[in-house]
């Protein structure tokens, strides 16, 4: 409903009770003007009437729910069940250009513009956490081994001699996984870790003393 529509609606109903409403929908528009125009972390929560509401209008703004259009491309939001769509708030389109997953689709006008507030709410709360000099960041779905290797790999970037990684248990099998993948090697803390031959940059662990080949708990 816009403003004019507001007025429209004067012909049908009571003038004095449309502007009533239209003062009640301004209410949720003002927190989404403030969060556009500021782009940080709500002071307060929002109530659910409000987050539907942005949601179903950038659910509107992707080229795939535009009244008449049926897209082919890669892209393109096509979904069969409607309890799926509703469960996404019909945000089916995909984000983001080829090789670039935070750049701007310009067929989903209204989802990449959700995806850039989210990058900057979270900015913003990491700043709030104490990160006060990130400057930048992305938010992408990202399981247990995924995020762990990008992690680790980031960490290798700044310490190209490190080679081991001290972990302390073992919960799930994509812990290994993102190690390997990483090109490093796990050292548990009970058990040791082996050593490549010529190779000084080993982790001596607390109450554990060298063989020839392995650093093994004593006894």
């Amino acid at each position: 409903m816009n403003a004019e529509n507001f007025e429209a609606s004067e012909r049908l109903v009571n003038a004095a009770y449309i502007r009533q409403g239209s003062q009640g929908r301004r209410a949720h528009e003002l927190h989404l003007r403030t969060l556009l125009e500021q782009g940080k972390c709500p002071g307060d929560g929002w109530d659910e009437s409000t987050v539907e509401l942005f949601l179903h209008e950038l659910a509107v703004m992707d080229s795939n729910n535009f009244l008449g259009n049926c897209g082919v491309g890669e892209r393109e939001g096509r979904v069969a069940s409607g309890l799926v769509a509703r469960r996404h708030y019909r945000l089916i389109h995909g984000i983001g250009r080829s090789g670039d997953v935070s750049a701007i689709q310009p067929k989903a006008a209204g989802s990449s513009l959700l995806n850039k507030l989210t990058n900057s709410v979270v900015l913003d709360i990491i700043r709030l956490a104490g990160v006060k000099t990130a400057s930048s960041c992305f938010v992408v779905p990202m399981a247990t081994g995924m995020s762990l290797t990008l992690c680790f790999l980031t960490l290798r970037h700044k310490r190209p001699k490190a080679k081991y990684i001290i972990w302390p248990r073992i919960d799930q099998k994509s812990c290994f996984k993102s190690m390997i993948t990483a090109d490093l090697t796990w050292a548990h803390k009970n058990r040791g870790i082996l050593e490549e031959p010529g190779n000084s940059r080993c982790v001596v662990i607390g109450g554990c003393c060298r063989s020839s080949s392995f650093i093994k708990p004593m006894d």
